[in-house]
């Protein structure tokens, strides 16, 4: 389908015959879009972005914009990377990378609902749900089938953990471990046990999930000791994988209440 014609596609973008670019969008030099994706009206796809098949960009979205950052030299050549079938609905904003030819990373069929903000150097792996107005900041990490709900802010550098849930409105500045549900400000309220169930873990699985929660995140022995009590339980991968969220945060630390 041929561009609108009060669209802006720079010659020298690479964009597939059949995307659909709306009026008033513009696709800036040196960006690449893969086949099937769709740029609404007023949508703005930013120098350095690389974006893979089937993304709809909606309306008045900004991709691959200048990081939020007063140190950032807008000289310097980064962008965004983005993987298939991802959702950006209206006025979503994802900066580019403050580091010389580094990347912004989004994973595959993730759903950024409105005016939700992704900042620079941020990884999103796959499956993730951000609801509207959610603010991630600089460096975070989240993980594969998040939710995220309104109004979400999660501080940078914080790890957001495979599975994961955040009531609406709720403040992060310290990781949320694998499974758990996060709440207010860096409260646990529990395991994710409906997202468990769908997620198709097995009973045996999420019997052990909830053993090691109760070791490494309720138990009143130390951090130490309950990690040693962890390894003695001789875990599957899935129940290890919330062991070692707890035994190696990121330099934010981990919530454990």
């Amino acid at each position: 389908m041929p561009n609108h014609p009060q669209s802006i596609v720079s010659e020298s973008a690479q964009v597939a015959e059949n995307v659909e670019v709306g009026p008033y969008a513009i696709i800036e030099p040196g960006v690449s879009i893969a086949a099937g994706c769709r740029i609404e009206s007023h949508a703005k796809i930013c120098r350095g972005v690389k974006m893979g098949k089937n993304n709809v960009v909606d309306h008045g979205a900004v991709i691959g914009g200048n990081p939020q950052d007063l140190s950032f030299d807008p000289q310097i050549n980064s962008g965004v990377i983005i993987g298939n079938d991802n959702n950006f609905r209206e006025h979503v904003t994802i900066s580019r990378s403050t580091e010389p030819n580094g990347n912004t990373i989004i994973g595959n069929r993730n759903f950024f609902m409105a005016v939700s903000h992704i900042a620079h150097d941020v990884i999103v792996g796959n499956d993730n749900i951000l609801a509207n107005n959610v603010m991630i900041a600089g460096h975070v990490r989240i993980g594969n089938k998040v939710f995220l709900g309104g109004g979400t802010a999660i501080h940078q550098f914080t790890h957001v953990g495979d599975f994961a849930m955040s009531q609406g409105n709720s403040t992060l500045t310290q990781d949320v471990p694998p499974y758990c549900v996060a709440h207010k400000i860096n409260q646990l309220s529990g395991l994710n046990v409906i997202g468990l169930r769908r997620g198709g873990f097995s009973p045996g699985d999420r019997k052990e999930i909830k053993l090691a929660y109760s070791l490494v995140l309720k138990s009143k022995s130390t951090r130490e000791d309950a990690l040693k009590e962890a390894d003695s339980r001789d875990f599957g991968p899935v129940a290890a994988r919330l062991v070692e969220a707890v035994r190696s945060p990121s330099s934010r630390g981990i919530l454990t209440r």
